[in-house]
């Protein structure tokens, strides 16, 4: 498949908004912010944000989905589980060990072997774990897809939004939600189909400009209920309106998809160190949080005490910048490069 610039640029920017929202996460999680400015700085580049791994997921759907290679299943998942399982273990031991230097575990194989298979050793890689269970569905839902006609992905992609988006949105507000079993269509394989399907078919001009201004009325309500929401409960953020199937963060991440795909946005070429961040995406997902911790730690001094409105970006390019190289490195020494794909 011809590599298509803009899905570059989207991979780009979903990986410095990953690293942006874990560092906001200490500011809107810290009770002694109340609300007050830095609080809300840190909600501004948290809400600004939420759109980066559905993003993420919507570009594997797109490519994975897409795919006219022949290939048997056995060597699909062989091919493309190796490229998740093999970091994702040995990224579980590298934090394990890390979170047994700081006395955070008790080291016991027993112990490293039940939070690996329950997903406890570090809070970003559960994003391995379920897009590992995507590429186990993938032979089957090519299947589907490759038979199915626009309606019909279409249907899928309706079923969805109302299993994962509009049911969870009607608990949200109303206590309750309606009990149909509907679990092909739940979760993250919404975001996947629905990657597939924007990459595929084309929307009408008129469409695009609604979806352009539900975006933007996405970001506007994330920032503003999670705001007005917290303040009404003890605890420093309520969470739901930064949930990947709110409605407000669908329409942000519809938005830029289309955005850079149908204007000259997704167009402009990658300089050089484009094509670095974009090939180091995924391993810059998988350090970064070592980073930030061993920051934090090692080299406060760099960590330094800015109003979020500056420290943030300050602090997500720092990060971003540190992983970036460490993952090149890594990727030039033989023996460990396969540990990032």
């Amino acid at each position: 498949m011809k590599r298509l610039v803009y899905l570059d640029w989207l991979r780009i920017l979903a990986a410095l908004a990953v690293v942006t929202i874990h560092v906001s996460a200490g500011v809107v999680m810290d009770d002694a912010q109340e609300y007050k400015s830095p609080w809300m700085a840190g909600n501004f580049y948290e809400s600004l944000s939420r759109w980066a791994v559905p993003m993420f997921v919507m570009i594997s759907g797109a490519l994975m989905l897409s795919s006219k290679k022949q290939i048997s299943t056995s060597s699909f998942l062989k091919k493309k589980l190796a490229k998740i399982l093999i970091p994702l273990f040995t990224f579980s031991v590298i934090y394990y060990a890390n979170e047994v230097r700081k006395g955070e575990f008790t080291y016991s194989i027993s112990d490293f072997i039940k939070r690996f298979v329950t997903d406890d050793i570090m809070y970003h890689l559960w994003f391995l774990y379920m897009i590992a269970g995507l590429y186990l569905i993938t032979p089957l839902l090519k299947i589907l897809i490759q038979h199915a006609k626009r309606k019909d992905i279409e249907y899928f992609i309706l079923l969805w939004l109302f299993a994962s988006v509009i049911s969870k949105c009607i608990e949200y507000f109303l206590g309750y939600s309606f009990k149909i079993e509907l679990f092909f269509v739940t979760h993250y394989i919404g975001y996947y189909v629905l990657g597939y399907y924007l990459f595929n078919y084309d929307l009408q001009a008129k469409w695009r400009i609604l979806i352009y201004m539900g975006g933007l009325a996405g970001w506007v309500t994330t920032f503003f209920m999670t705001y007005r929401e917290s303040v009404k409960l003890d605890e420093p953020l309520e969470h739901y309106w930064y949930d990947e199937h709110s409605p407000n963060v669908l329409l942000m991440v519809v938005a830029l998809f289309i955005l850079f795909k149908s204007t000259k946005l997704g167009e402009m070429k990658l300089p050089w160190i484009g094509k670095v961040f974009s090939e180091a995406s995924f391993g810059i997902y998988l350090i970064h949080v070592l980073v930030m911790q061993t920051l934090y730690e090692k080299f406060d001094f760099v960590w330094i005490n800015l109003h979020p409105i500056i420290g943030v970006p300050y602090k997500t390019l720092l990060v971003v910048t540190i992983s970036t190289i460490l993952v090149s490195l890594v990727k030039k020494v033989p023996v460990v490069r396969g540990i990032i794909p």
